[in-house]
């Protein structure tokens, strides 16, 4: 699990602005680079910092673990590519969400992150525990646009937001991890369909 600083920070976080953040976003850009050019096991900090042009202990200092670092990697990329949308319409808020859940993993390299992440997790708990928090936060993030739906009547009241999410992007992943079948706006916007036929009032 991310650890914290006094104050209510997380590792590697630091207040707004300044070389501080220039350093990490670098140092997070370098990651995510390398996740998707050589996957989760052929890199290390070492080389994070290589990249990031940064000394090592910088990002030690910040990020003491690789699976710390790359947590904080993977949430960052994932709040730019897969930004949660708000466009008053429950179908084209799914359809977005999904493409860019598409749009995110479905390419060589996205493919290649998600997938080395997920098979080092299962050798790793520290990694594991920050993916657990990593897909609360974003399955959280992703609940108002089905509350805002349900206000306007477009969903029943009794819709679980969490589960009709994670139907969502489900399907994806499932053909990312298991079945290999092509991933697609097509496939993200028969997925839309589906869970709001099965969730209409």
């Amino acid at each position: 699990m991310t650890a914290t600083r006094p104050g209510g920070r997380r590792v590697g976080e630091q207040r707004p602005g300044g070389r501080a953040e220039r350093v990490r976003s670098a140092v997070l850009d370098a990651t995510a680079e390398l996740l998707e050019e050589v996957g989760y096991d052929r890199f290390g900090i070492d080389d994070v910092a290589t990249r990031a042009g940064v000394h090592k202990t910088t990002v030690y200092r910040r990020w003491p673990t690789k699976p710390e670092l790359v947590a904080d990697a993977v949430q960052a990329h994932s709040e730019v590519h897969v930004p949660i949308p708000d466009t008053g319409d429950v179908h084209a808020d799914l359809q977005a969400l999904a493409r860019s859940v598409v749009a995110n993993i479905g390419s060589v390299g996205g493919a290649r992150r998600s997938r080395s992440i997920v098979a080092a997790a299962a050798h790793s708990e520290e990694l594991a525990a920050s993916l657990r928090a990593f897909w609360s936060d974003r399955l959280g993030a992703a609940v108002p646009i089905v509350e805002r739906a349900v206000a306007r009547g477009d969903l029943p009241p009794d819709t679980d937001p969490i589960l009709l999410i994670e139907t969502l992007v489900g399907p994806i992943w499932l053909r990312l991890l298991m079945t290999g079948e092509p991933i697609d706006d097509g496939l993200a916007d028969r997925v839309t369909e589906l869970v709001l036929t099965g969730a209409a009032p």
